[in-house]
């Protein structure tokens, strides 16, 4: 029996390796980098690499392709126990005028079960996917709360990248206010990556305390890094 699961970016339970640095950001002065696979265990790890172009749809959930923009080696590797690799990542052609994206995914390959334990073992795949930016020439960050409306105790906002490089919302806030302007409620809901162009739709369910909060007394704000 085999289960995988994707850890993005960060060390996961009972995982025994990590990565760093968790995102590179590739530009004119620096067309390639490199990340470092660390095994903490006791044992060696194997790993299988590869890349995908990574953007996102008209509701903002991620989506991957294939890509040959980006050149990277080696695919297969071992890591010793306690000892480290590193993978090298390069790009192809001039800088964009508009940031593109990529995930770098490192799988671990678990190793065979044997005797008994073939029987009775789940085996559990750690990945991870560190992002890559190519940083365009000219990176401007904004973003707009294209839409926010309520209906039926739930608060919709539409939050949409109007730059031309990713932020990352930290989160989505929703307050209600009283009649005499007092808060009823604050809600947040976690936020994600907004790739250069896309919009992401945020819902947040709200059960009203107080009749005299109305629906125009909400009002959602998103706060933001660039990173």
């Amino acid at each position: 029996m085999h289960a995988s699961c994707a850890l993005y970016g960060v060390s996961g339970a009972g995982s025994n390796f990590r990565v760093t640095p968790i995102r590179l950001e590739l530009d004119r002065g620096a067309k390639s980098g490199a990340i470092t696979v660390i095994n903490e265990g006791t044992e060696t790890m194997n790993f299988q690499v590869s890349v995908s172009e990574w953007t996102q749809d008209d509701k903002g959930k991620d989506v991957y392709a294939d890509t040959a923009d980006m050149i990277f080696f080696p695919k297969i590797l071992s890591v010793e126990p306690r000892g480290q690799r590193v993978i090298r990542v390069g790009t192809k052609g001039p800088s964009p005028v508009k940031e593109k994206t990529y995930r770098l995914f490192i799988e671990e390959i678990p190793a065979p079960a044997t005797g008994q334990a073939k029987q009775s073992t789940l085996s559990i795949a750690i990945r991870f996917a560190p992002p890559i930016f190519r940083v365009p020439v000219s990176p401007q960050r904004s973003g707009t709360i294209e839409r926010a409306d309520v209906s039926r105790g739930v608060i919709t906002a539409v939050v949409k990248n109007t730059g031309t490089a990713h932020f990352l919302i930290s989160s989505i806030t929703a307050r209600g206010i009283a009649a005499d302007g007092s808060e009823v409620f604050s809600l947040d809901v976690k936020g994600w990556y907004l790739l250069q162009g896309a919009s992401r739709t945020y819902e947040i369910t709200v059960r009203w305390r107080s009749a005299s909060v109305r629906p125009g007394s909400i009002s959602p704000c998103s706060r933001t890094r660039s990173h």
